[in-house]
């Protein structure tokens, strides 16, 4: 536990700086939740970033594997030959399982950081008596900070690329996809 309360503080005051921007608590809660929300989109991105880098080989060794199995299934398929079809479909099945846990992974490495802000958000605001919301009275702050962090993830998937260092990785993922393609 002292580890969390360590971890608390050293991110305390990364963190609530933007919660006092505005003089208004209530709009400072909202606009602290969103740079809270963006700051764990952003590490969670690079940390998926860089677990996708540390396992790329594997990743598309998986990957040519599923199409490689899956199009001698379908030749199999076409020449009436049944137990070909079933081996290749069923090794194409084996690789699609792995790309899929492996790409399971990198989404969990990419929303850890998100554990984290909850847990900070918490401690600083848990105990707050004036966080309401309209028709159910009090919340706690995951109320408020959930739905804020669903949407900064939404808005920065569609912006990230505009980035210069995001452009790059997606130029690099994009050259990978070419070298995939048949």
């Amino acid at each position: 536990m002292n580890g969390f309360l360590a971890l608390n503080a050293f991110l305390d005051p990364a963190l609530i700086w933007a919660f006092r921007l505005v003089e208004n608590p209530s709009a400072g809660f909202f606009l602290g939740c969103v740079y809270v929300a963006l700051c764990a989109v952003v590490v969670g991105d690079m940390a998926m970033s860089l677990a996708y880098r540390m396992n790329r080989k594997t990743h598309l060794a998986h990957q040519r594997e599923m199409l490689r199995q899956n199009d001698m299934s379908f030749q199999a398929l076409a020449c009436k030959d049944k137990e070909a079809f079933k081996a290749c479909n069923t090794l194409a099945n084996d690789a699609f399982g792995k790309n899929f846990f492996l790409g399971a992974t990198l989404f969990c490495a990419s929303i850890w950081p998100a554990a984290l802000a909850l847990g900070w958000l918490d401690q600083r605001f848990g105990r707050v008596e004036d966080l309401t919301a309209p028709f159910i009275g009090r919340v706690r702050p995951e109320f408020w900070f959930i739905p804020i962090y669903i949407a900064v993830r939404f808005v920065f998937s569609r912006l990230k690329h505009r980035l210069p260092l995001y452009r790059r990785l997606h130029d690099t993922t994009a050259d990978e996809a070419a070298l995939r393609a048949p």
